[in-house]
């Protein structure tokens, strides 16, 4: 008795444009918006900052206000944007996407500062945390910012929902000498909140010794410890902390935990620097 001859193997065609077949569409991804200087190097900068964003989960949008010549060596030359261009550009992402965070960098000069400042009005005035990261002048390198810093920063201190800047940027911006332990950080942090936003994030990464951050807002001062990691500072830590700090305030973090948060997670890739050029590591993945 001969067997039954197998049943060929079936098989469907499927319209993949069949929209009977969706069971639902995709739904609105959140965006952080970027607005900052482009690294070509991809150390620090805007694509520093979008990197910070993605690995959050959130879109990325943004902007560049400079062009810079720069490596992992040094920055040796920085060419500002068109700030009618990047006002424009700000508009049109805000029109369009549901933006829930702000990270601001390099600047490049007071127009710029301006034209950034009228763009996100709106957001500010919805409450949206806006995280403005003070870039003077390139760690290894040349200034990268045009004439005075207070006043091409102004604009935009008023509407940050934090400040963040290293022991050199804090000591230009409010006129002083450099800091040299947490209190003297502690009281420049308190004269600069003065001038509109609501809250400052001295980072003292320079100090000799324990590492120490202070965080001055409406209900007080706080000092955030750390130890030191030995070995080379990576390239672009401060575009990556302030990055860290708008994305916890984006998922609608409290400024405190959102800060204590990017501090941990920066030492973390700071530890886990890595060589790609030349000259300084880079941060860790």
């Amino acid at each position: 008795m001969r067997r039954p001859t197998p049943a060929p193997p079936t098989w469907e065609d499927v319209n993949a444009s069949d929209t009977r077949r969706i069971v639902r569409g995709p739904t609105q991804q959140a965006s952080v918006l970027v607005i900052s200087g482009l690294d070509p190097s991809g150390g620090a900068g805007f694509l520093a900052d979008a990197h910070v964003v993605w690995q959050h989960g959130f879109h990325v949008a943004g902007t560049v206000t400079a062009l810079t010549e720069q490596d992992s060596v040094m920055c040796s030359w920085m060419h500002p944007t068109d700030p009618s261009m990047v006002s424009n550009q700000i508009a049109r992402l805000i029109d369009d996407f549901e933006i829930r965070g702000v990270k601001i960098g390099m600047v490049a000069n007071r127009d710029m500062a301006m034209a950034i400042a009228r763009s996100i009005k709106r957001l500010a005035e919805s409450r949206v945390p806006i995280v403005l990261d003070p870039v003077l002048r390139a760690t290894r390198g040349i200034p990268l910012l045009e004439g005075n810093a207070m006043q091409a920063l102004s604009p935009l201190l008023s509407m940050a929902t934090l400040v963040t800047p290293n022991l050199d940027e804090m000591a230009t911006l409010t006129a002083d000498h450099l800091a040299e332990d947490a209190d003297s950080m502690r009281q420049q942090a308190r004269r600069l909140r003065q001038f509109g936003p609501r809250a400052v994030l001295a980072k003292g990464g320079h100090l000799e010794g324990e590492i120490v951050d202070v965080l001055v807002d409406e209900e007080g001062d706080t000092a955030i410890r750390g130890q030191r990691i030995e070995g080379v500072t990576p390239h672009g830590t401060g575009c990556a902390l302030s990055s860290e700090i708008a994305c916890r305030l984006a998922f609608g973090a409290p400024l405190r935990e959102a800060v204590i948060g990017a501090c941990n997670r920066v030492r973390l890739r700071i530890a886990e620097a890595r060589a790609v050029g030349r000259g300084r590591p880079f941060l860790g993945l």
